[in-house]
């Protein structure tokens, strides 16, 4: 059904229209021009209005016309005419009104009819929407089955093709590989401990697990893990003449408990050529991928770029801690970006709750969500993740 105001200089019409069950007339009657766009100011959702020509009113016929086209462009307008004018008329269809009707052959039926006429079209209009948005969806569901089909069929093919791999007797089993998060840490923030949480879920299952602290300079985990002393006993030993150098980096692993062990003053095997660190990165991540289920790897973006840019390369799951501050909004679009950039990249943003402030987090993460629409925002720290 249509909202309907009238412009027509007659009160009386109007109330007798408002008693139509069919007709949605939301206003008093207008009685000058002007007072049309007033209406139009208050309410946007109006769809058709009904103006006696000869309205009183400062503003030109043109002009008002323009007027409520530029608020709405959508909105119909019926003009009623005291008598047939040749002249108004053309006024008229030069704006493409072709609603034209005159006061002495129009009776207030008449009029009903005209308006039932306009909210029947509008329901045939919504109907033909109704039917476009169903063929889209049968469209899509077709689509949907082929790729099924598709998906199915390659699935087929590939059970086939390790059944023909297992008879040609090759026996030996595949080494199953750690998986692998990377924690993109902001020093700033008063970090939740992302690593330690996920550590905790996954060691119930007796896994081996590996945390390495790669944020440079700026390690601290094994504080919270009471290891205070650990990077002091690996610089003294390492400063020692009778220590030999290829021994360095058996003394950077620090057995935690029996499922975690932690590896820590990595800045102590790298070397200044950016070349040599990447093989030396990669080299301990493969070595590693063959001792442990899980590899937890928190770096931190005070690190060298290219560093963290060969983490990225080598590692699919990425968590990004963030706070709800403006300020850290940008930054924390670079870093997907960045990683972004590489294929195949999952992103979980994991936000930083701030103390007795609930509310605020939750008004906060539906605006957050808006503007990190295609990144998830987790609230939970889970295996799930690193799966």
């Amino acid at each position: 059904m249509k909202n309907i105001i009238t412009a027509l200089n007659n009160p009386e019409l109007n109330i007798e229209l408002k008693k139509e069950k069919n007709i949605n007339i939301i206003n008093k009657d207008i009685i000058y021009k002007e007072g049309i766009l007033e209406i139009l100011e208050e309410k946007k959702e109006i769809n058709l209005i009904i103006i006696n020509y000869d309205l009183p009113g400062k503003i030109e016929i043109e002009k008002l016309i323009e007027k409520i086209k530029e608020k709405n462009k959508k909105i119909e307008l019926i003009f009623i005419l005291e008598k047939e004018d040749i002249e108004k008329e053309k006024k008229l269809k030069k704006y493409n009104i072709n609603n034209i009707y005159y006061n002495n052959k129009i009776n207030k039926k008449e009029l009903i009819n005209i308006i039932n006429k306009k909210n029947k079209k509008s329901t045939q209009e919504l109907e033909k929407e109704i039917k476009k948005l169903k063929e889209i969806i049968k469209e899509k569901e077709i689509k949907n089955n082929n790729y099924n089909i598709k998906k199915e069929n390659k699935i087929k093919k590939q059970k086939y093709k390790n059944l023909q791999h297992n008879k040609e007797g090759k026996k030996h089993k595949k080494i199953k590989l750690a998986k692998m998060v990377l924690i993109h840490e902001k020093q700033e923030i008063d970090r939740n401990k992302v690593s330690l949480t996920i550590a905790e879920n996954l060691k119930n299952k007796n896994n081996k697990i590996l945390i390495i602290d790669f944020k440079l300079g700026e390690e601290d985990l094994h504080k919270i893990l009471n290891k205070n002393n650990a990077l002091y006993l690996i610089n003294k030993k390492i400063k020692n003449k009778n220590y030999y150098k290829k021994n360095i980096e058996k003394n950077l692993y620090i057995k935690i408990n029996k499922n975690i062990t932690l590896l820590t003053g990595i800045k102590n095997i790298l070397k200044n050529n950016s070349e040599i660190n990447n093989k030396k990165i990669i080299n301990l991540i493969e070595k590693n991928k063959k001792i442990y289920n899980y590899i937890i790897i928190e770096i931190s973006e005070n690190n060298n770029l290219e560093i963290n840019k060969k983490l990225i390369e080598l590692i699919k799951n990425n968590i990004i801690i963030f706070s709800n501050k403006i300020e850290d909004i940008k930054n924390t679009k670079q870093k997907i970006k960045l990683i972004k950039n590489y294929k195949n990249k999952k992103i979980y943003l994991f936000l930083k709750k701030e103390k007795n402030n609930k509310k605020i987090n939750e008004i906060n993460i539906k605006i957050l969500e808006e503007i990190y629409k295609k990144t998830k925002i987790i609230k939970k720290l889970n295996k799930k993740i690193i799966k």
